[in-house]
């Protein structure tokens, strides 16, 4: 059975999918497996997709969407029942249970050229263990989201520890905000190179976000740290891996979130960059 994935959603989401053609690819063999995103990028040098497109590639329909051997699916699992519903899933298992396929590979893959981890150990030569830093994520890095992003006074005040005995990069955008306890910032990578330098960084703190996803692809990682806001988060988007630490709030930090009332329109019904102004923790408490 060949399958067309239309994905919407951001890098992370793409980079997440990657396990679930995995998995398609271990149920049928044989198939075909067309990716439609916008994050081409993502599935490049993947041996089990087929054909990989943007959203703007010409004829798309008439190639593909319209072809009857192709099982087509655009679902937004963002909207199924069990995220909405908050069921304690990973993104992964529901999307391989909408397609009705057995999840084996439960991390992502990721696969990168030889001329491409020679480009990246060229990249940047220190003397110290090279942490890599993520701070925010979504698709507007400057409108911090609570959901995602813990404080920034919290985060940096974390990284602090590290500064001694690491060469500490923190990998932004120009809009980011900026990160005191750092040595380096870098905003100009293409995509590619930031998901290389995070799946290969000696180690790596970051945020729920790409990072997150394209960490879990290298089954070799060394040590990782990710710091969620909202700690179902954890269960849904996490993974159970060796040398992974998942930072969650304090219990009463996360009382106070689950007794808002704002709480399940925040995380499930809008887009969560928009609701900064709902967070139910007071300025100036201590998350984490």
């Amino acid at each position: 059975m060949n399958l067309l994935l239309h994905i919407q959603g951001g890098l992370g989401k793409c980079i997440m999918t990657t396990a679930v053609i995995r998995n398609w690819k271990l149920a049928y063999p044989e198939s075909e497996i067309v990716v439609v995103s916008g994050y081409p990028e993502v599935f490049l040098h993947n041996p089990d997709v087929s054909r990989n497109f943007n959203f703007n590639h010409p004829y798309l329909w008439a190639d593909y969407y319209s072809d009857p051997e192709f099982k087509i699916y655009a679902q937004d699992i963002y909207l199924t029942q069990d995220w909405i519903q908050n069921q304690r899933k990973h993104f992964i298992d529901i999307f391989c249970e909408e397609l009705g396929i057995k999840v084996i590979q439960k991390t992502p893959i990721l696969h990168f050229s030889s001329a491409e981890v020679d480009e990246l150990r060229n990249m940047i030569r220190v003397d110290k263990p090279l942490l890599i830093v993520q701070s925010t994520g979504g698709s507007n890095a400057g409108a911090r989201s609570w959901t995602r992003t813990p404080p920034q006074e919290e985060f940096d005040e974390y990284l602090g520890q590290f500064l001694q005995d690491n060469y500490v990069l923190h990998l932004a955008v120009p809009e980011t905000p900026a990160l005191k306890n750092v040595h380096q910032r870098v905003d100009n990578l293409d995509r590619r190179k930031a998901m290389g330098l995070v799946y290969y960084g000696e180690n790596i703190i970051g945020i729920d976000s790409f990072a997150l996803h394209a960490r879990a692809a290298n089954p070799y990682a060394g040590p990782s740290t990710f710091f969620f806001p909202l700690e179902e988060s954890r269960v849904r988007l996490g993974y159970a891996l060796p040398n992974v630490k998942h930072i969650v709030p304090r219990p009463e930090i996360q009382e106070l979130i689950k007794n808002s009332s704002d709480y399940f329109a925040t995380v499930f019904q809008y887009n969560i960059e928009s609701n900064s102004e709902n967070c139910p923790i007071p300025a100036g408490s201590k998350w984490f």
